[in-house]
């Protein structure tokens, strides 16, 4: 049996007390979820507006997936750029893809305001492609991207690799050509199959460790109007024409916007006083995948790098909405206190979670998923996992796919009282933190533009 053993958790060195909710009590904003999108929510929550700010975690700060995930920084949706276009309009997609990156610039604003330490590690990060569908999609993304002003991804092709000549003539200045050999070079890669490479910017970090110094900061800064208080499940949540009343474990907390940070997955009921019952097919439409993840460490000889890998074969590994891909990163660690070592994680297989069946972060982590993880990684990357890893890590998380594969970042239709930031999808970093900005925004009162991200109920 293996843990499950997250290197995220492990670098807390947690010594904080859990404090739960030991009276009744009220606020003007009341987020529900203490990972990194509650917390990031509560940050801007408090710093644009004068508000008081109540923060419920049902467990511990940032220990579910926020202290179970990849740790990699990306900006990119976990659907094509070209189907946003098709789906909601070039202005609107094109907006949708650089909120997303903006929060680059937001985590770089967090960061300096509180004083963090939490070690960011940026970088130019690449992805392999073996086939001309594969080229093609990423091609049309990038005719996207540069007709509504962004930054193309640089994609470069092998010369050797015939089939780049029947690549449309429409594409040809969003490519360039090199030798097969380079290619390979900047994969990490002896696997002749990888014929195209695509670079853009990527990054690492722990996001458990960032929220729990930025709840310090927090707590610190704004005495008086902000508390948070941790094992501290809600029970209920009732909206009323202005405001709504939350039970929490045997207390009431009454707030007048009350905003959901969690993946989707919450066990309390949702009863709307004032007008339709809010759907709660709505909550629970979420789906619901476990990532597994593996990592070992090594001394640190090689610099900082995210490499995904999308292989030639067309098979799925319990993804039954995308292909088969998998993902390798590499940062600075330490490792039993000693600070020259190099963190290699890698992960990709997932498995759907049935409707209405539970998960628990106590299951121990898959020999098979570790299994599989380090047989890919053999046929596709010239030094991992070594004959002998030394291994340090294994570890799964709930991650929470809404139905259309966009975050839901704004007020329920049927009654505003209640906002969302929710919806992982695979890659919830920079989401997270642009939805925090957004939220503030809508709780302030003013007019908020239109965007792909809106929750929407044609009921309402």
């Amino acid at each position: 049996m293996i843990p499950n053993h997250s290197p995220w958790i492990q670098q807390l060195n947690r010594t904080r007390p859990v404090v739960p909710l030991d009276k009744n009590t009220s606020a003007d904003v009341v987020i529900v979820g203490g990972g990194i999108a509650g917390v990031v929510t509560a940050f801007f929550a408090l710093r644009n507006s004068d508000k008081t700010v109540i923060l419920l975690e049902a467990d511990k700060i940032a220990h579910g997936a926020t202290g179970h995930n990849a740790g990699q920084i990306t900006s990119y949706f976990e659907r094509p750029l070209y189907e946003l276009v098709e789906e909601f309009g070039l202005e609107l997609a094109i907006d949708g893809q650089k909120s997303i990156e903006s929060g680059w610039t937001l985590l770089d604003e967090i960061v300096a305001e509180a004083g963090l330490q939490t070690p960011i590690h940026r970088f130019t990060g690449y992805t392999g492609l073996c086939r001309l569908d594969q080229v093609l999609l990423h091609l049309k993304n990038n005719r996207y991207r540069m007709a509504g002003g962004l930054q193309t991804e640089t994609i470069i092709i092998s010369e050797e690799w015939q089939e780049y000549k029947n690549i449309p003539a429409e594409y040809k200045n969003l490519y360039g050509l090199v030798a097969h050999k380079d290619i390979l070079k900047l994969l990490e890669t002896n696997n002749q199959d990888y014929i195209a490479s695509l670079s853009y910017q990527k990054g690492c970090m722990n996001s458990a460790l960032f929220s729990e110094e930025l709840i310090g900061y927090l707590v610190a800064t704004y005495e008086g109007r902000f508390s948070f208080y941790e094992g501290s499940p809600v029970k209920t949540v009732r909206l009323k024409e202005s405001g709504g009343v939350l039970e929490v474990l045997t207390h009431i907390v009454e707030a007048k916007k009350i905003v959901l940070c969690t993946n989707g997955f919450e066990s309390f009921s949702i009863t709307n006083d004032t007008g339709v019952e809010i759907d709660t097919k709505f909550h629970h439409s979420i789906a619901g995948r476990i990532g597994y993840m593996s990592g070992y460490v090594e001394p640190l000889n090689d610099s900082s790098v995210a490499i995904s890998y999308f292989p030639k074969t067309d098979e799925r590994h319990g993804d039954p909405t995308g292909e088969n891909y998998f993902y390798l990163t590499r940062r600075p660690h330490e490792h039993e206190h000693k600070n020259y070592h190099n963190l290699v994680c890698a992960g990709g297989p997932e498995k759907v979670l049935p409707n209405g069946a539970g998960y628990s972060r106590e299951h121990s982590c898959s020999e098979d998923m570790r299994t599989l993880i380090d047989d890919f990684l053999h046929y596709n990357h010239n030094k991992y996992p070594g004959e002998k890893p030394e291994y340090a890590f294994c570890w799964h998380g709930l991650l929470g796919y809404t139905p259309n594969g966009i975050r839901r970042i704004g007020p329920e239709p049927c009654n505003p009282t209640l906002l969302y930031n929710l919806g992982c999808n695979g890659v919830g970093i920079l989401p997270s933190i642009f939805a925090g900005k957004r939220i503030s925004e809508f709780l302030q009162g003013g007019k908020v533009s239109v965007s792909i991200f809106d929750p929407y109920d044609q009921r309402c």
